[in-house]
């Protein structure tokens, strides 16, 4: 099979990569695309300058005229991403575009100097400086990544450009730049963000973040470095709008008018957040705080498209309806309260100053309360609990025994029950030959999202229904593959077991890679990051049963992952079933029944 100009300078790339600097190759091949000398450290040796190897320097350099050093380095750029997504969080493109359209003014206008100062390889400045956006300000606690953006900036022909090294919240290396736009996609989860060290900073203006509201302190931060009548946008874990331990800040933010928008985006739109993301839109101001806040969910437009899920979320729609809806609320035009609501800042300083959309937006009931609707709503919601009870399977202590015996996925591969392949980027069909399919990368795949790039690939390293998928060398992430999965090529980073169905159930095969210590969980390789790398099927065990009993484990394994996803089922559309029916009662439009069973 004959790779792709792009995919060839990639392997060779990733045959040098140093696990201690996932990002020093790809920052090199920038400098070369530039026609710059990498610049030198004081922790690199004089062997260790960042350059690049003769061969691989003339493979560049070649690319680059056939591609142009910008779209080059895209392409390289979209290689490493998929094969470090455990490493290095990069923002989805149609959240970036959203993202920086909300921070612009009310007509549109870009703002005039912008700063992240966590910004990755730089998609949130890039798309800014793209959108007009003069000077860009970046900071970055990855050298390598740092470089890697700042090359990335001056490639595609911007040179306002200052993208420093470091901790922005320790090591602050903009303390003095005040910009018209903010846009990050905030750490999350830090166990460690220097509270300690930052108790008296005159950044908390909005109260001391507690230890676990680490979003909370970046807010701070990047809002301090808003000029006045500035707009900055965050990229929000959900459960930062709700967490009781950030309360008062939330308050704060509120009652001071700061922060003006809350913005659900739909499920999947970052991998990171498995609980949901929201974008939260801040403008602090000297005049008279406003009484208002916007509030915007875009599930009704996701559940109104909902047969055709299979073609991913529709980010157009959600693109125009979040901006149509910021521009109305800014300018006081009417909302569309299908999607968005203008609540009080009175009725969100509560006990808990939940500033969860979902909770705020409300549609029109006039327009949307069906008794008999509702009525079949509560019944299929019903239903879903029943089953939740039926599906759950009925398990027996099994007496202590002799250790079980094991074996490795690769005795099994040696010996015919199970085929195992790794996948590529994406790659160019030989001469002639014109067939593509979809090709599934391991964001999509991690995320439950359909395939959303085209390869080529020959017929049997396609997804088929039995396959198993192992996402970033992780056993603990296996899953059988999905059926809008089957006919799929599977990207870097993931690799699909195919069992002999006769041999191995796959059911069983997934569940006992993802089960108990010993099995399966023990066997990855990792590189310095202590993440896992690559699938080490020497490494990677199973337990010996016979065809039947794992057919008989398999089911129960099939209904343990039934189950989880009826208790998904069971919550999104509970929520909606309360929501519609709060809707009726508070506009009069239902009364509730007398019930003997409740007191």
């Amino acid at each position: 099979m004959r790779l792709s100009p792009v995919d060839e300078v990639w392997q060779a790339m990733d045959a040098l990569r140093d696990p201690g600097r996932p990002g020093g190759i790809l920052a090199a091949v920038g400098f070369r695309l530039l026609g710059e000398d990498p610049p030198r450290h004081s922790d690199r040796t004089e062997t260790d300058t960042g350059g690049l190897p003769p061969e691989l320097g003339v493979h560049v350099d070649a690319l680059g005229d056939r591609l142009g050093a910008a779209e080059a380095f895209e392409e390289l750029l979209s290689r490493w991403t998929e094969a470090h997504a455990r490493q290095a969080e990069v923002t989805p493109a149609p959240v970036v575009s959203l993202m920086c359209a909300l921070a612009g003014s009310a007509d549109g206008t870009a703002p005039d100097a912008v700063l992240d100062p966590a910004c990755g390889t730089g998609g949130l400045l890039l798309q800014a400086a793209e959108n007009g956006t003069a000077s860009l300000f970046g900071q970055e606690i990855q050298p390598d990544l740092a470089e890697v953006a700042d090359v990335r900036l001056r490639l595609h022909g911007y040179h306002d450009v200052t993208v420093a090294t470091g901790d922005s919240l320790l090591e602050d290396a903009h303390t003095a730049a005040r910009v018209r736009g903010v846009v990050c996609n905030l750490p999350s989860g830090q166990r460690d963000w220097g509270r300690s060290k930052l108790g008296y900073d005159t950044r908390w203006t909005y109260g001391l973040p507690p230890k676990g509201e680490p979003e909370l302190a970046w807010v701070q931060h990047c809002l301090a470095h808003l000029d006045g009548g500035g707009s900055a946008v965050f990229l929000m874990p959900a459960a930062a709008a709700a967490r009781s331990s950030g309360r008062r800040i939330r308050a704060e933010l509120l009652r001071r008018g700061t922060l003006r928008a809350v913005v659900a985006l739909p499920s999947g739109s970052a991998s990171t957040h498995s609980l949901g993301t929201h974008l939260w839109i801040a403008q602090p101001s000297n005049e008279p705080p406003s009484s208002d806040v916007l509030f915007v969910d875009v599930e009704p437009l996701v559940e109104a498209a909902s047969e055709n899920r299979a073609t991913g979320t529709d980010w157009k729609t959600v693109h125009t309806a979040v901006t149509e809806a910021w521009r109305h609320f800014r300018t006081g035009a009417e909302l569309d309260l299908a999607v968005s609501s203008a609540v009080p800042v009175i009725e969100l300083l509560d006990e808990e100053v939940d500033i969860t959309p979902a909770r705020h937006v409300r549609t029109d009931p006039d327009e949307t309360f069906d008794p008999v609707q509702l009525e079949e709503d509560r019944t299929h919601w019903l239903r879903t609990l029943a089953e939740l009870t039926d599906v759950l399977p009925t398990v027996r202590e099994v007496p202590a025994a002799d250790p079980q015996v094991l074996v490795s996925l690769e005795d099994l591969s040696r010996s015919g029950a199970l085929r195992m392949w790794r996948g590529s980027s994406a790659r160019e069909a030989p001469d002639g030959a014109e067939a593509r399919v979809p090709l599934l990368n391991l964001i999509d795949g991690q995320s439950r999202m359909p395939p959303g790039r085209w390869t080529y690939a020959p017929e049997n390293e396609l997804i088929s229904e039995g396959d198993v998928l192992v996402f970033a060398g992780s056993p603990q992430s296996a899953r059988p593959a999905d059926p809008r999965e089957y006919g799929a090529a599977v990207g870097q980073s993931i690799t699909v077991l195919r069992p002999e169905r006769d041999l191995l159930d796959p059911w069983f095969l997934a569940g006992a890679l993802t089960g108990g210590p010993g099995v399966g969980r023990s066997g990855t390789s990792a590189g310095t990051t202590g993440r896992p790398s690559r699938l080490d099927p020497g490494r990677v065990f199973l337990p010996v049963r016979e065809p039947a009993e794992q057919h008989r484990i398999g089911r129960a394994f099939r209904d343990v992952a039934r189950l989880d996803e009826l208790l998904d089922q069971a919550a999104e559309h509970g929520r909606r079933v309360a929501r519609r029916l709060a809707d009726a009662l508070a506009a009069g439009l239902a009364d509730p029944i007398d019930d003997d069973r409740r007191g």
